[in-house]
Order: structure tokens, then sequence, then C-alpha cells
């Protein structure tokens, strides 16, 4: 049986975490690595000063850990210290919130993660969904994700995903040397279209607002880029699922030829 690491960088307390292992347990030996609190936004970093923690958790009933690092370093010490076994495939994800586009994928703890796992010689893939503003508030102030609409979607992906990391499992990494940069467009079905998609040229303005002496980060950030059809984020919002493989030489690569892509 293949072992499957599933990271994050929402946290242990992602609502997607159980459902995923319920999904994967039937694809293979699932092992839990993430955060112990959100980590978004951290890109690739890792953690070079001060004294990173992993603290067991027998939540999710497979080996599970919850780390007071970043992303990445939970696929470092989850590969090199906390698993008895090197995983075959890192998953990481299903992020709450879209990674589509350059100004994003290079800021996602996500994506970061999924690189680290390339970066260890590990096929990887990222995985992340659009939610609409109205459940994205309710995950930033709450924490959780409970209106009807955003549970489907918390539903639906995973269930895809799985179907999605199946075919991966049966045919093998379409693009070795790459991470494959997966977003959904919310809830789908079975019959969602995929569609192979450059990143987009996108950019965003300030990330900050004036708090007191200082600034906190503003969830409002100012999204302009390229409009061209063809690119990740213009096919999620369009509706279908895109896929683009990424490489830490850099950005998008172009994609498999049409009879070798899995999906």
């Amino acid at each position: 049986m293949p072992h499957l690491l599933i990271v994050n960088d929402d946290g242990i307390a992602s609502p997607m975490l159980a459902p995923m292992v319920t999904h994967l347990a039937p694809l293979g030996d699932v092992s839990i690595v993430v955060p112990a609190e959100e980590q978004s936004w951290k890109g690739k970093a890792m953690t070079r000063f001060g004294r990173v923690y992993a603290r067991a958790s027998a939540e999710f009933g497979v080996p599970a850990f919850a780390v007071t690092g970043t992303p990445s370093d939970c696929v470092n010490l989850a590969l090199h210290h906390l698993l008895p076994h090197r995983p075959d495939w890192v998953i990481s994800g299903i992020n709450i919130g879209s990674n589509a586009g350059a100004a994003f994928v290079v800021n996602s703890g996500t994506v970061g993660a999924a690189l680290e796992g390339l970066l260890q010689g590990v096929p990887s893939v990222a995985f992340s969904t659009y939610l609409p503003p109205e459940h994205f508030r309710e995950w930033n102030a709450d924490k959780r994700l409970t209106h009807p609409a955003a549970v489907e979607i918390i539903e639906t992906t995973i269930a895809r995903m799985a179907a999605m990391m199946a075919t991966l499992l049966e045919r093998g990494d379409p693009c070795p040397g790459a991470i494959l940069n997966v977003n959904f467009p919310g809830a789908v079905t079975p019959r969602t279209p995929v569609r192979w998609a450059p990143l987009q040229d996108n950019r965003y303005g300030s990330l900050f607002r004036p708090d007191g002496d200082g600034f906190v980060h503003s969830a409002h950030v100012g999204l302009h880029g390229d409009e061209a059809r063809d690119t990740d984020r213009s096919v999620i919002l369009a509706g279908s699922i895109s896929v683009t493989p990424i490489a830490p030489a850099g950005l998008s690569l172009p994609p498999p030829p049409e009879a070798e892509r899995p999906f």
C-alpha cells in the first residue's frame, strides 16, 4: 500500500483533515503532519531560529502530529524524524481558499509544503479550493465552516481530490521535477472539467491596514492582473478545475502531452 502524507497550512483545526483521511484511507496508509496553528501565507519559509515542537495527536485514527512550525517544516520533519516510513506522495491541502496565479502561489504555505516534498524527492501535489467571501470570513473569524454551501464545498472537493489521487497512484507522476498545483472552483461533481492551465500573472496592492501605532494584515487584497481566459484563475472562475505544473526553478511549466495527462 502506498504511504500518503497529508500536510497543510490551515493547521490541525482544518475541517478538511478528518474527511480527507476517510477518503484517502482506501488508497493507502495515511499520515498527517500539519501546523499546530494556521500558517497561511508562509510560502516556502522554514524555521531557522528557535525550537520547533511536534505533538502527537490521536484525533484522526492515523499517525498524526501538530507542529509548531511552518508547512515546509512539517514536511521536512515528517520525512526525516516523525514517520517510520518515507511517504510515496505528499498531499498538501485541501487549502481553504484558492491558490491561483503567481501572486498567491509564491506566498502559499500549501504550495510551499508541496515544493518541500518535491525537493526531498517525493512526488507532491497541492490542492486548494475557491471559497466565497462570506464563507472565507467565517473561517477567518471562527475557524469553522458550517454553512450548508461551505459543507458542500468540503465534501465534493475532497471526494474529487481522492479520485484524482487514485488516478495519480495508478498512472504515476505525470510531471517529474514539478508539483501539481490543483485549484477547485468551489463545489464540484465527478464530471466537473479539468483544464491544464498556466499561472495567471496577477498582482496585489497593500496587504496591511493601519492599526494603532502599527499595521495589521488586511483581508481585502486588491487583486489585478492578466485577464486571459486560459490561466488557472480564469479557469476556476469559469467553473472548471485547474491543474498547473510548478517547478522550484521557475513557476508554471508546460503541461505534459495530452496522452500522458492523468486527468
